[in-house]
């Protein structure tokens, strides 16, 4: 998952850049624990998700381990969590209750110098105190009273003077309340009782009766862990004034073919997606057979959702022993992300793990592909200009390739062996996007790539480019910088390895070897055309548009140019066509 870091620019200075940094307090109660012989320590993504890398001390012996951190101060918040050793395995799950929504990582926002209270390893609030989120749905009543929906317990003395309001703040008519409970103060000991309440008076409360209940009011144990109210069968919130769901859940199976994978994960096949709050790490799929099909079976309530398959536990590899998270292609994603519908009868999905077919077709064999950037309108980053994707090991900024302009010309390259998937996604970057181990997206280039026909929606709002690889070397064409244009607001094409390109009956370039001159006579085209000729890199080192008649002759200088083979292509409407030139 994808959080913004934004780009310090600082401040210059006589020459000097003055980097302005904060102190964040991070504090961890391990007296619940046996601590680790590796120690303490937190990962996070202002420090790479490095495992070993932040330790915490516990000077004054107390169980406390804490550190202080300095950190950009364009940051307005963190992800992290906390090890009870040095590696992952031994990292703590943050509950739901305080976790960043869809994720089992704790946040925290930053504003100046900031000490973030203490909490209790693997909960949301001190030691000996519980965090319940409490949740109910009220889609099935007739209307909400006018002064909301509240709540009242134990936990609360059932202080009729004061219930305590709830929430709906996505609109999803699911109301949720969050409190910290110390179970010693509750009568009886460590046992909620509560109700709901449709209004804000005795009167308006509900009255439910079922395992949920008793004489009326709701019970929950608590078990020392943070808590969310829900039915812990479907993890979908009770129904108002019962004990069940407001919609009976239906069997949902899915089904990835692992087989054109080079490796499964040590932590396993898993799909994550909105029907589960994009939790990755909960939804595990197993291959019982050995046909290296992974399938599970889990009960979703009806409605329209989207998902993705994981080869292992979490998104992007990030992680000891997790491989990636798919990237299908456009034909059968939307934002990026697989769909499903669920009606009322049980329903299988089945797909190739990186394809949109059911059966795996064959990945490419790994080949070279150059990819190219023309920056020619844009003021380049001292820092570089960088290539990122899902074809790197870590993917993405983690796995970020630096790329260089070895004439001078503006146009940035690197040549990079990819295998796996023939579809892929990318995005080039003006700057680091991963420095010091931090992601910055603010230098990620954005661009209308879905719109304008080379990439695809993805799930941030955003888009990213696209390609279908051959398994042959390749040289993609030189985008400007945002655009799926070049510079000259021409389109790019892609060239395969010379031996695969195969001359065009209907285009002839004369004399060929040239020298000075070629003469290019157009058959069987017409209309507006776009000329190029590519050198063996990709680049267009001749550009032209003609409105031509069929049996049209043009005529170019290539004196300039260097000797060696070349690529002529003309682009129509409806045709393309290329054939190899030499030039002396």
């Amino acid at each position: 998952m994808k959080h913004l870091y934004s780009l310090l620019v600082g401040l210059a200075m006589t020459g000097t850049i003055m980097a302005q940094t904060v102190l964040v307090t991070l504090s961890v109660d391990m007296s619940n624990q046996d601590v680790a012989a590796e120690g303490i320590h937190v990962a996070g993504d202002f420090q790479g998700w490095d495992p070993a890398g932040t330790m915490l001390t516990d000077d004054d012996m107390d169980g406390i381990y804490e550190v202080t951190l300095e950190l950009s101060d364009s940051l307005s918040s963190i992800q992290y969590k906390f090890l009870n050793g040095n590696a992952w395995g031994v990292d703590e799950v943050c509950p739901e209750a305080c976790a960043l929504p869809g994720t089992t990582d704790r946040y925290a926002a930053i504003d100046g110098d900031t000490s973030v209270p203490v909490v209790c390893f693997g909960q949301c609030a001190a030691c000996g105190i519980t965090t319940v989120l409490f949740k109910v749905d009220m889609s099935q009543e007739e209307a909400i009273n006018p002064v909301g929906v509240h709540m009242n317990g134990n936990f609360n003395g059932w202080d009729g003077t004061n219930f305590l309001m709830m929430e709906d703040t996505d609109g999803d008519m699911v109301y949720t309340y969050m409190t910290q409970v110390d179970g010693a103060m509750l009568d009886p000991v460590d046992t909620l009782q509560f109700k709901f309440v449709n209004g804000n008076a005795w009167g308006f409360d509900e009255s439910p009766e079922g395992e949920c209940a008793n004489q009326g009011n709701r019970t929950m144990v608590l078990n020392g862990s943070d808590l969310v109210y829900q039915m812990s069968e479907t993890g979908q919130p009770y129904c108002y004034n019962t004990c069940g769901s407001c919609v009976a859940p239906t069997p949902v199976t899915f089904k990835v073919d692992m087989s054109t994978q080079a490796a499964v994960s040590v932590n396993g096949v898993c799909v994550a997606g909105s029907f589960q709050g994009w939790t990755p790490g909960l939804n595990f799929l197993s291959d019982d057979d050995g046909d290296m099909v992974y399938e599970g079976t889990f009960d979703v309530v009806p409605g329209d959702y989207e998902f993705k398959f994981i080869n292992g536990n979490n998104w992007g590899g990030d992680g000891d022993g997790n491989i990636d998270n798919e990237n299908p292609p456009a034909d059968c994603v939307s934002n990026g992300n697989r769909v499903f519908s669920v009606i009322d009868e049980p329903v299988t999905i089945q797909y190739c793990y990186n394809q949109c077919s059911e059966t795996c077709v064959p990945d490419p064999d790994p080949a070279a592909i150059t990819f190219q950037i023309d920056m020619s309108n844009e003021t380049v980053s001292e820092n570089g200009v960088w290539l990122i994707g899902n074809i790197t090991t870590p993917q993405w900024q983690a796995g970020a390739l630096q790329m260089s302009d070895s004439d001078g010309d503006n146009i940035y390259d690197i040549t990079y062996e990819v295998s796996g998937a023939a579809f892929f996604e990318y995005r080039y970057c003006n700057g680091d996007p991963y420095p010091a181990g931090v992601i910055d997206n603010a230098v990620t280039e954005v661009g209308q790539f879905e719109e304008d026909g080379c990439g695809q929606g993805n799930p941030f709002g955003e888009s990213n480019r696209t390609h279908t690889r051959s398994g042959q070397p390749e040289v993609l064409g030189a985008y400007c910088f945002t655009s799926c244009l070049d510079c000259n607001g021409d389109s790019v094409g892609t060239v395969i390895g010379i031996e695969e390109l195969q001359d065009f009956v209907g285009l002839e370039a004369f004399p060929n070897p040239a020298s000075d001159m070629v003469n290019l006579r157009i058959d069987g085209m017409e209309g507006l055309l776009q000329i190029r000729i590519y050198d063996l890199t990709g680049k267009a080192v001749v550009t032209d548009r003609q409105m031509v008649q069929t049996g049209a002759v043009l005529s170019y200088p290539v004196s300039d140019l260097g000797a060696g083979m070349y690529i002529l292509e003309a682009l129509g409407t409806a045709h393309r066509a290329t054939l190899r030139l030499t030039v002396e």
